[in-house]
């Protein structure tokens, strides 16, 4: 049956489309453009998120799909593995670049203490698994927090990675049950991806009310962000839209897009149902420059300047936070001011296209005519080592300095040895500080072998937060200490004295959940985690519990008795189990162990004792029978001077917690105030 003008004409229309469906889309460049621009400046000026890097995870499907899709019936379709080596090969060399350039600076300017993470970060980066890492310290009480991390952002990029080997791997099934059963191409990536949407969104909705922070770096629940660019491709041939209609949808969505992050925080929110704003208002402004007529944002987002920009989007992201974190920790500053911050963004700009023009460019423009997958591992593989040599070497000259020095500690660190016998004070020119900088992070007590025995439970609040020392199960006596981080940090305090008579020690520790039972804790579980500890102790009776039940707070109330300890105090006290009452250690208003390393003399950053904690010990209202008062403070706050370092030792890890090292030289003032029931 011959075809009438009216069917022909929807034929050509859509050919036409079909044809335009794989043409280049330079507003679509700037449309980057204007993602990374928000990512920018908010980053440099508002301390906030934009929403930008939500567009380019939608995006970077949205053109690994395209080019699947395009070649899934033709007579050259994709190969994956050659695919997913070539997009490396495009990523990693800029971004080893961008490693190498961070490793140093930091070793140039930034302090000691914040090397360890930034080596830590990198291996993470390098094998694009940030997020994981980043995911992991948002839910850890002891990540360290001290110095703005320069590799954080690397996160999108490990999520993007990870995206793609699996995006690669559903593509690829995709084309094979399209070559194989004849099947519509887009009917097969809408189905497949729209299942990956709907999964991924539910769980990233109910993830994200859960826990926000983890949520925010977890690849699951971001995958919905990929598959909203996966079905954009497929459905773009499929809208029916006029000119006007076109023009409102892509002036409405570039306009949403702008003001997201003027109207919300969305570091509270994302990625949850709250990203669809980002993802839908940029699908907005694809969708309305698939068509012809100029009346909407394309002819702006295709302009030169936002080209330009757009090209350079990539390493622009990777060198403009490094250099931001870079001058905050260098200034000792938590903001930037106008003029400063158009400073970083222009030195930003200037790096991008360095790095674009020298190393992403080159490295995009070459080709091979043979499919051999020699050239892109060979270009990964310099990559990877070009980051790796030097990293190693660094942590391995490090590590033996470390080790030399630990070595010598006994007779040159003695800690609060020294205010015991003055004669074991040794000159700070003599050997260095400890603990050392970079091991600052290893500055918690941890009692690793899980619980067993009598102290083994299936109570799904203590899982993760039950320790004990070896042996524990044969001791003759036991101590467990509860609590908080407090109470964590003065078990170390016990273990000389546990380890020289044979004594168990377990550790029932949760962060910032403290044993005073009205009091608020860190954690909304501490309620339940401090109900589930208390029973077990009182099922297993040990011979004596040891907690911190009073609080001090610099710059607040003067030192209290924690809210409710009392009320610890006396089930205890009715399951028979004697209790070791520590005071609280001071606190600061300033990150202790930082002030001493870079100050010329450590007591310019001693505090008097006054500043945190009472004139006498407020839990001397607690004593009463089966309770035994340990008071350390003469050992910490000598001459009621709080001071950062004794005994060519630090006694603090940051604004409030004593080190580990320093906390075990204080055994024998502990061991002096045990009851005698215990001993």
């Amino acid at each position: 049956m011959p075809l009438t003008l009216g069917s022909r004409t929807r034929s050509a229309r859509a050919d036409r489309r079909e044809e335009g469906r794989w043409a280049y889309r330079p507003d679509i460049d700037g449309l980057r453009a204007v993602a990374i621009a928000l990512v920018v400046v908010y980053h440099v000026w508002f301390g906030r998120v934009s929403g930008g890097v939500d567009v380019f995870l939608m995006l970077s499907a949205f053109f690994l799909t395209r080019g699947f899709v395009r070649r899934m019936t033709g007579p050259a379709p994709v190969r994956p593995v050659a695919h997913l080596l070539g997009l490396f090969r495009r990523l990693v060399p800029a971004a080893s670049v961008t490693l190498i350039g961070v490793l140093g600076v930091v070793w140039a300017v930034y302090p000691e203490t914040a090397w360890r993470p930034v080596w830590e970060q990198t291996w993470a980066s390098l094998t694009y698994s940030q997020n994981w890492l980043l995911a992991a310290d948002a839910v850890n009480y002891y990540a360290p927090t001290e110095t703005l991390s320069p590799l954080q952002h690397f996160w999108s990029m490990s999520v993007q990675g990870q995206a793609f080997v699996l995006w690669v791997a559903l593509l690829g099934l995709c084309q094979y049950v399209v070559r194989r059963w004849g099947l519509s191409p887009d009917r097969v990536v809408g189905v497949g991806f729209g299942a990956v949407f709907t999964l991924s969104f539910i769980f990233s909705v109910a993830w994200t009310a859960t826990a926000p922070q983890a949520a925010y770096f977890d690849t699951g629940a971001r995958l919905w962000e990929f598959a909203a660019g996966s079905l954009l491709v497929v459905a773009l041939p499929h809208l029916r839209l006029n000119g006007p209609a076109r023009s409102i949808l892509g002036w409405a969505g570039l306009a949403g897009l702008l003001a997201l992050g003027m109207l919300v925080d969305v570091r509270g929110g994302f990625p949850g149902f709250l990203a669809l704003w980002p993802v839908l208002c940029a699908a907005a402004v694809v969708a309305a420059g698939a068509g012809d007529g100029s009346r909407g944002p394309a002819r702006l987002l295709a302009s030169r300047p936002l080209r330009a920009l757009g090209r350079d989007a990539y390493a622009l992201y990777l060198v403009h936070w490094p250099i931001l974190v870079t001058y905050l920790v260098v200034n000792d500053r938590a903001d930037v001011g106008f003029v400063d911050g158009l400073g970083i963004v222009v030195l930003s700009l200037v790096l991008a296209r360095a790095l674009t023009a020298a190393i992403d460019r080159p490295v995009r423009a070459w080709r091979r005519d043979d499919a051999s997958p020699v050239v892109p591992l060979a270009v990964l593989a310099a990559a990877v080592v070009a980051v790796a040599v030097p990293l190693a070497a660094w942590t391995t000259t490090t590590g033996a300095r470390e080790r030399a020095v630990e070595a010598r500690a006994q007779l040159l660190n003695p800690g609060a040895a020294v205010l015991r016998d003055p004669a074991r004070a040794v000159p700070s020119d003599d050997a260095p500080m400890l603990p050392l900088p970079t091991l600052l992070d290893d500055e918690w007590t941890q009692l690793e072998r899980e619980c067993t025995g009598d102290w083994a439970t299936d109570a799904e609040e203590l899982i993760g937060t039950c320790g004990e020392t070896p042996h524990t199960a044969r001791a003759h006596r036991t101590v467990a200490v509860i609590g908080d981080s407090h109470a964590q940090q003065i078990t170390a305090a016990l273990l000389p004295t546990a380890e020289a008579k044979g004594w168990g020690v377990v550790h029932l520790i949760k962060g910032g959940c403290s044993m005073g039972l009205d009091e608020p804790g860190m954690d909304e579980r501490c309620d339940s985690w401090r109900e589930a500890a208390i029973r077990l102790v009182e099922q297993v009776q040990p011979d004596a519990v040891m907690t911190v039940v009073t609080r001090s707070d610099a710059g607040e109330d003067e030192e209290k008795v924690r809210p409710g300890v009392d009320r610890f105090l006396d089930r205890m006290t009715a399951a028979g189990v004697e209790v070791i009452a520590v005071r609280d250690n001071p606190r600061f208003d300033f990150d202790m162990f930082g002030c001493v390393v870079e100050a010329a003399d450590p007591l310019d950053c001693a505090v008097p004792r006054s500043a945190s904690l009472a004139e006498s010990n407020p839990a001397e209202a607690l004593a009463r029978p089966g309770v035994s008062l340990v008071d350390l403070t003469t050992s910490i706050c000598p001459d009621d001077l709080c001071v950062g370092v004794i005994g060519n030792v630090a006694v603090y890890r940051d604004d409030n917690h004593l080190t580990r090292l320093y906390a075990r030289t204080l055994g024998p003032s502990l061991a002096e105030q045990l009851p005698a029931t215990v001993g």
